[in-house]
Parts: structure tokens; sequence; C-alpha cells
């Protein structure tokens, strides 16, 4: 019998009901924004210049493009939280939508023509070549081979097109003249630049001719990974994470010109995006208590110092502990400002796919740490905080490590002070989840408990998944007796089974999404089973009208507020009532 669901904590309600009614503001594009202003529970499309709404629809808008002219806009809506979106286009003067339920897409790059008579995109759920005529209103679709990916970026006379094939480099086309411009390991994003675009491999930056294929710069810096950047005349800005901390760089004809840590107010912060717009760069900046906001990115570059340092209501500090191969893996912590001696502390990661974790902003943050809790960030290995080698070092058959890293830290913390077993929980979404869960079912005296959202727990059953099989590489293969013993050793499921009755076991609460288009629930219902079965304590909650990408406030909050609240009544930090929101 699964454990009910603790109730919602009132002071946590609406403390994280306050610092929800900040916005989620959009990088500038073609004088568009796809932001949530404050106060509002959806996201919608703004004028940049007046703030103004184009469109707020009811369902969830995965992409945009505007047109050249400014009179339309391209979008990807999917009705539910599945990421099932269909192509859409938008009237900016009257904000009329014009749905089109036959073509499937899913966060697809969207081209439109130089004169915005048309726009395209490879629908890759609807595995075609799709052209809309924006006057018309009419769509021709052309077949593509399911096994070539395709997609469609800007440059040249009428744009590129990328093509990978399973096992096979990815080639860079001029769609003008059919000539390859470049053939490449990988092929992230394309901008146009001057005359040139420049190409992000995912390892560098490269300047080329879309006609020749010419090389005109390319740039490089091993130990940064680039998130995002933005090109404008002879200059591109791009923000990207080294040795743990965001950086923001811009380059001039491929050369640094100037390069900073991110910083606003006086304090270290984040750049989670950049844009160019309006003939300036914008940067998406924000941090574990400071709301998103969009500022020019030169104050960002620039060397003046801040006119007014921020208060904020809680600390940020930087802690390093040493695993047993000598490996020094950091964790960023966010306290009240008077915090002192053991508090509850909620430690999550995510330690995969090579994607930093770093301390942005989330309502839960800010208001977990108001009611006297602290909340941490670990960069494990197999993130993409420190470098290829540390994305490596955490990988295929050394996933194990991140494991291990998260191990040390949650002790490291401990004998810090900062917190104790009793009042230590992990949490984890996704890849998260399965290094929370693994870690605290593989040293079950470590912390009082352990939050998995959306997470696939089963690593020796990946192909359940509807994504499952992208994940093999990652998590190291099951197709060897190496590989197989690998994932026995750190599949959270299979802790779970190892466990023996009566034991200690921290409780476990596992969360599904109601609309995951990646992640079915089976895993997180056997670990429970198997913890229930030893005496364990195990709740698992369907999540309403919430899936793996982006969601409605409402859901969120409900999101929020029940991790939150799971916490407080399993560190014992807070009374719990039924809540009045």
């Amino acid at each position: 019998m699964h454990d009910s669901l603790p109730p919602l904590v009132p002071a946590i309600d609406a403390a994280l009901t306050k610092w929800e009614r900040h916005g989620r503001p959009g990088l500038p594009e073609s004088g568009f924004a796809l932001s949530r202003p404050p106060g509002r529970r959806r996201h919608g499309i703004y004028r940049v210049d007046t703030g103004s709404p184009v469109i707020e629809p009811e369902g969830h808008i995965l992409r945009m493009a505007p047109s050249p002219d400014g009179r339309s806009i391209c979008v990807q809506i999917a009705e539910r939280a599945d990421e099932d979106a269909a192509l859409g286009l938008v009237d900016t003067g009257t904000g009329a939508l014009r749905l089109y339920p036959e073509v499937r897409c899913r966060y697809d790059p969207m081209l439109w023509s130089g004169d915005s008579s048309g726009v395209e995109l490879v629908a890759g759920r609807s595995h075609g070549l799709v052209r809309l005529d924006a006057r018309t209103g009419r769509t021709t679709v052309s077949a593509v081979s399911p096994h070539t990916r395709l997609r469609l970026f800007p440059g040249g006379r009428s744009g590129l097109f990328a093509e990978s094939r399973p096992g096979r480099p990815s080639r860079l086309v001029d769609r003008a003249t059919g000539a390859e411009v470049a053939v490449l390991g990988a092929i992230v994003r394309v901008l146009p630049v001057d005359e040139g675009v420049v190409v992000d491999d995912g390892t560098r930056l490269r300047c080329l001719e879309p006609g020749s294929g010419a090389e005109r710069w390319r740039w490089e810096d091993p130990d940064l990974r680039v998130t995002s950047f933005a090109a404008r005349g002879q200059d591109v800005v791009a923000v990207g994470v080294r040795a743990g901390r965001s950086v923001i760089v811009r380059l001039t004809q491929g050369s640094v010109s100037a390069e900073r840590e991110v910083t606003y107010g006086g304090a270290p912060a984040v750049a989670t995006g950049v844009s160019a717009d309006a003939d300036r760069f914008h940067a998406l900046v924000e941090g574990p208590v400071l709301p998103p906001r969009v500022i020019p990115a030169e104050e960002l570059l620039s060397d003046r110092p801040p006119a007014v340092r921020r208060e904020a209501p809680a600390r940020t500090e930087r802690h390093v502990f040493t695993a047993e191969d000598g490996a020094r893996v950091p964790v960023v912590v966010t306290s009240p400002a008077d915090a002192r001696g053991p508090a509850p502390l909620i430690l999550t990661c995510y330690g995969g796919f090579g994607v930093p974790s770093l301390a942005t902003f989330e309502p839960t943050v800010p208001a977990w740490v108001e009611q006297g809790g602290r909340y941490a960030v670990a960069q494990v290995r197999g993130g993409g905080e420190h470098g290829p080698a540390w994305r490596r070092a955490g990988h295929g058959l050394a996933k194990g490590r991140g494991i291990d890293d998260l191990t040390v830290i949650a002790r490291g913390l401990v004998e810090a002070g900062l917190t104790r077993p009793d009042l230590l929980v992990l949490a984890g979404a996704s890849h998260g989840g399965v290094l929370a869960t693994s870690c605290a079912l593989g040293s079950p005296d470590l912390c009082a408990g352990v939050v998995s959202t959306a997470a696939p727990l089963d690593l020796l059953n990946l192909g359940a998944h509807p994504l499952g099989q992208r994940w093999a590489g990652e998590f190291g293969a099951s197709d060897s007796p190496e590989g197989i013993a690998h994932l026995r050793r750190i599949s959270p499921l299979h802790r779970a089974e190892a466990l023996t009755s009566g034991a200690a076991v921290p409780r476990f609460l596992g969360i599904v999404l109601a609309e995951d288009s990646r992640v079915v629930a089976d895993d997180t219902l056997a670990v429970a089973d198997a913890l229930c079965r030893v005496g364990g304590g195990a709740t698992v909650w369907r999540a309403p009208d919430t899936g793996h990408g982006g969601n409605h406030l409402d859901s969120l909050h409900r999101l929020g507020a029940t991790v939150l609240s799971f916490a407080a009544a399993t560190t014992g930090s807070a009374q719990t009532a039924p809540s009045t929101t």
C-alpha cells in the first residue's frame, strides 16, 4: 500500500504564490517575445515595444518565428502539455490564429522566405517538408525519408538545411545551389552574420561562406560549453558555462573582444540566453532568488561597477567536495541570509547529456528558503558544467560516477554543518531523478527522503519509454554482459528490489506527469511497490495537466508546492495542514 500524499503546507503555498507573480520574460525576436508577464498563468506572444499581447492561447506555444515584415508569426501550439504541436499562423494585427492540425511538429526550426510570402519547416511528426503560403493559407507537403533528419536554417539566398543520418556526420547544404557547405560531427544551430553564417557544431563556432563553404574564422574554447549565441553584423555574443559558472563572450570577426563572468547587481548570476534584435544584443539573466529579466548584453560585458548593489533575501555560496578518485565536485547552495548551522536542505542534480546545472530561478527556491531551508544544486560528472572531459567522466559505463559524486556532496554538506541526514531530501527530474533515486537507495542512511519526477527508473528496460532508445548510450547500452551488470548496479529499481525487509529506507515520492510524452509511469510504480514490500514509505502522485516540456503556471504551482510540502513533512520542518489555495 502506498502512503498518501502529504497535505500542502499553507506557508509554503503562500510563499510560492508570491514568488510566482514574477513573470517569465522571453528574449526579443523581430520585435516580439514569447513570455509570461507578471501575474499571468500562461505564456503568450507580446510586442516588445509596448508589451501589448498579440495572442494568449489556451494551449502551449512550443516555438514561434515572426515573419520579416512583422505581419505574421508562425507558431507551434500544443493543445496539451504533451509536446505534440500543430502548426499555426498568427496575424499580428488582429491576433487571429489559423491552425493546421494535420501538420504535427515538435520544436522544429521554421524558416521564412525573405519576402514574408511563406514559411517552411521539416515537421518531424508529420515526416515531411511543409511549406505554408502566408497569403493563401495553403500548405504543401513533400515527403522526407524517415531515416533522415532534416532541419532548416537561415543563410544564403534561400536558406540552408542540415541533414543527419544515423552513424554518419551531418551535412550543411545550401538550398539555392545544392552545394555542400560543410560536413560536421553535429550541427546545433546556424545563424547568418554579415554575408556568411555562423555554425555551432557543439564544440566550436565557425563562420562559413554559404556558397563555397570557405571558412572565414573559427573560435573554440574547450573549457566553455556554449548554451546560446546571437549574431549581428560582424559580432557574435555567446553565453555558456565554464568551471561551473555562467560566462558571456563577445566575438568580433572570430576574436574575443570582451569576456566576463556573469554578475547582476554585484552578485553572481546566470545568463540563460541571448538574442540580437533592434540593433542590439539582449541577454536573459536570473539567479536563485533573482527573477528572470531581459537586459542589454552590454551591461553584462561592461567593466562598470553596478550603480546599486542588489540586496538579496538569501546568500548563494559555492562548496567543493573531493570524490574518492580525487575529483573536485562542486555544489551551489542558497541559504537564508541569516542561516547558521544545520537546516532542512533540498539537494538537486541533473548530471547527464552534457547539460549544465546552474543555480537559476525557480519560485520553489526562494519559497523554500523563506521557510528557513537551504537549496543546493550539485554539479556532478556527466553534466556540462566543466567541459567535455567532465561530461565523458559520467557517461555510459561511467554513469555510476555521477551517482557517487552526489553521495560525496550529500555527505560533505552534512560534514560542513549545513544539514543532517534527517534534514536532507534529494530531488531530481528526468535524468536527475535517476541519479537522485539511485543515490538515496544505494546509501539509505544518507537522507530522509527522495523525490523523483518523470524519471526512467528501470535502466534495464529503457525501451519501454517513448524516447528510451535514445538514452541507451547515455546510461550504457544493455547489449553486453558488462553493460547489463553495470546497469543493474546503478538502476534505481534494482537497488530498491535489493533492499532487505526492515531496513531504514528514505521516504520516496515518485511524481509522474499526466501528459508526459517521454517517460511512462511503470518504473516509478515498480520502485514504490518494491519499497513498500520492505516496509518503506512510498507515494506515487500523478501530476495533472503536466508534461515533460513547458507547463502552465497552475500545473507548476501544484507540482512545486507538492515537492516542497513533501520535503517539509519528511524533515519535520513545518506543520502541514490543508492548503487554502
